[in-house]
């Protein structure tokens, strides 16, 4: 639980920031706007935070003071979004999982292979249907926590192995250990494509991978290459099973005392920041492909074959989640596919001349 700072280290930090000549649109904040991650400084996620504070400060005339705190300074995803349901941070991110503890339904974001490419992705992430019941049930379990918007900078989760134990697809696989994150999601689907799910925390993969207590793991390329996991994991089995969404939460009651201009300063600079995130991760990853090739790694993409026969892991990931759950956020989130592949067809058609 994090406290609120004193009011005389605030007056302090105050004066501490006159004396070094801070300037006087950040002395002259009308709102403080903390947003915290626990992405790198050098990540996507970073650059996008910072393209909103500063449209938004700019766009407000610095009656918003906008600070960023990364890299989990503040805690996990779980902290986080606690302390944005507390008022103490304004904003924050999780994934689907980062926040399942509050709202089990979002997991049905990572069913895998509901998703068929970026085009389809790019169009349910701002589905209003979807969005709607989302924030709705989302602000109805926490009383605080609005959604603010749903934004990619992650790329897509696929099979990432050593290229010795594991490069075939289904022979190969069978018993294997994979590292998966302890969540039924991830586990059910690598248990129903013959692997062996071994939950492992993160930091502790590098030397997991080292000794082979795993022979692989199940993430994005940026992740990969940010913790030198290229030493050991040697091929992308690039099936794209689920899509790595972020979900930016806003503390309601702050997002409402501001004046109706101010909150569409926010709404605009949250445009901002999904524009960023949305698109400077292909431009982010370009040379880790170079990266990952120049360790001797290797990308395949599944044949229809092979994909068929992954899909056995969306079946038994639905099952565990119905069973939980119901049917109501698949159903949801297949209806906002399906009018995604119909505006696409309908572009296809214009651009094509089908």
């Amino acid at each position: 639980m994090f406290r609120s700072t004193p009011k005389a280290l605030v007056l302090g930090a105050t004066v501490s920031l006159g004396l070094f000549g801070a300037t006087p649109g950040a002395l002259a904040a009308e709102f403080e706007f903390k947003v915290a991650h626990v992405g790198a400084v050098t990540q996507p996620i970073q650059k996008c935070v910072e393209v909103m504070k500063s449209y938004v400060e700019t766009y407000s005339n610095n009656r918003i003071d906008m600070q960023i705190f990364p890299a989990g300074q503040l805690g996990n995803f779980r902290q986080n979004v606690e302390q944005v349901q507390l008022g103490s941070i304004e904003m924050s991110i999780t994934t689907g999982g980062g926040i399942s503890n509050v709202h089990g339904p979002i997991q049905a974001f990572d069913i895998p292979y509901l998703f068929k490419d970026d085009r389809v992705i790019g169009k349910v992430r701002e589905d209003p249907e979807l969005n709607q019941m989302l924030g709705d049930d989302i602000l109805k379990a926490t009383q605080t926590v609005r959604l603010f918007g749903i934004s990619g900078s992650g790329g897509w989760r696929s099979f990432v192995l050593d290229e010795g134990p594991i490069n075939k697809l289904p022979d190969d696989w069978q018993g294997k250990k994979i590292r998966t994150v302890e969540s039924p999601i991830s586990m059910e689907l690598a248990r129903a494509v013959g692997l062996a799910p071994t939950p492992i925390p993160w930091q502790e993969l590098y030397t997991s991978l080292a000794t082979g207590i795993v022979y692989g793991s199940k993430n994005t390329l940026t992740h990969i290459m940010a913790m030198n996991f290229e030493e050991f994991l040697k091929l992308i089995y690039m099936d794209n099973h689920t899509p790595m969404l972020l979900f930016w939460w806003i503390n309601d009651p702050w997002l409402q005392s501001l004046p109706d201009e101010l909150k569409s300063v926010m709404v605009g600079g949250m445009e901002r920041l999904k524009t960023v995130c949305n698109g400077y991760y292909e431009v982010y990853q370009l040379p880790l492909y170079k990266k990952f090739a120049d360790a001797g790694g290797k990308i395949q993409v599944p044949t229809e074959e092979q994909l068929a026969f992954l899909k056995k892991g969306q079946a038994a990931v639905e099952k565990w989640f119905v069973e939980k759950y119901g049917t109501k956020y698949p159903d949801a989130i297949r209806a906002a596919v399906k009018r995604a592949e119909v505006a696409i067809a309908a572009e296809d058609k214009r651009l094509l001349g089908k």
